[in-house]
């Protein structure tokens, strides 16, 4: 009987996850997709995935539209509203963001951890016309770059761990990342050139809430801008935003009555 019921559970826990991911697919430049492209994509049988729509339409999650196509159902309108209120930013935040944007003249981030993953929670688009730019929401792994960095150096070895075991690096980048991880301790601030992406640079800070890394703020752009000096610059003005910043976060996440991540969320844009 217990195996019949953890068999029953680990199918229940696929089908979800497969639900899940189906609703990923769907994204600022992908609104709306045909059944077609989900099949595709989905990496899963094409009689999973058609039930999989009809599911998720019958829940109100997926919405058939007139053309055919297929877009987020109303049933995530609320949601989103939910996500809105959680993840606002409380407006000294944002506004320091825009001003650490205008006197670095580079694009500003704000990552936060998604499990083993690290994902733009904000950002502020760099005014020149190189510049570097991740959508907002963007997942991105955590064995490498300057924000990485920064949230790795707060969390457990483990999560390191499990970052790298997803990743192709060996025994040597592992050294090299835990070197890296103490010197972020020390310094305050993590720098990388091209560890992720060739031809782009970034410097990152931590933005703390007591004890805890609640999430990293990056300037980021082309490696071919980010010389010593410059470098040297931007953790200057990442460690008095970041100073800023904390203000205006929550000390005690768990006792916030709104359920916000950051604290002045009735201030929040």
């Amino acid at each position: 009987m217990k195996s019949t019921v953890a068999v029953v559970s680990r199918d229940g826990v696929r089908s979800v996850q497969r639900a899940l991911s189906l609703l990923t697919l769907f994204d600022e430049e992908h609104p709306a997709r045909t059944a077609r492209e989900l099949v595709d994509i989905a990496e899963l049988p094409k009689t999973t995935v058609l039930r999989l729509i009809q599911t998720l339409e019958r829940s109100g999650y997926l919405y058939s539209r007139p053309d055919g196509r297929i877009c987020l159902g109303p049933r995530l309108i609320r949601l989103s509203r939910a996500v809105d209120l959680v993840w606002r930013l409380p407006v000294a935040v944002d506004a320091t963001m825009e001003q650490l944007c205008e006197r670095s003249r580079e694009t500003v981030n704000l990552y936060v951890l998604e499990g083993q993953w690290r994902v733009c929670a904000a950002q502020k688009q760099g005014p020149q016309s190189i510049r570097y730019v991740v959508a907002v929401g963007t997942r991105l792994p955590l064995w490498g770059g300057a924000s990485a960095k920064v949230l790795l150096a707060g969390a457990p070895t483990e999560l390191m761990d499990l970052a790298l075991a997803h990743s192709d690096k060996d025994p040597n980048y592992r050294a090299w990342l835990m070197h890296e991880l103490q010197r972020v301790r020390q310094t305050g601030v993590a720098i990388s050139h091209g560890e992720r992406e060739r031809g782009s640079s970034s410097v990152a800070a931590p933005i703390r809430a007591g004890d805890r890394t609640v999430a990293a703020l990056a300037i980021s752009g082309p490696t071919l801008r980010f010389t010593d000096v410059r470098v040297h610059q931007f953790a200057e003005l990442l460690k008095n935003a970041t100073r800023d910043m904390e203000r205006s976060f929550t000390k005690n996440m768990d006792r916030d009555a709104l359920g916000t991540v950051w604290v002045g969320a009735s201030e929040a844009r």
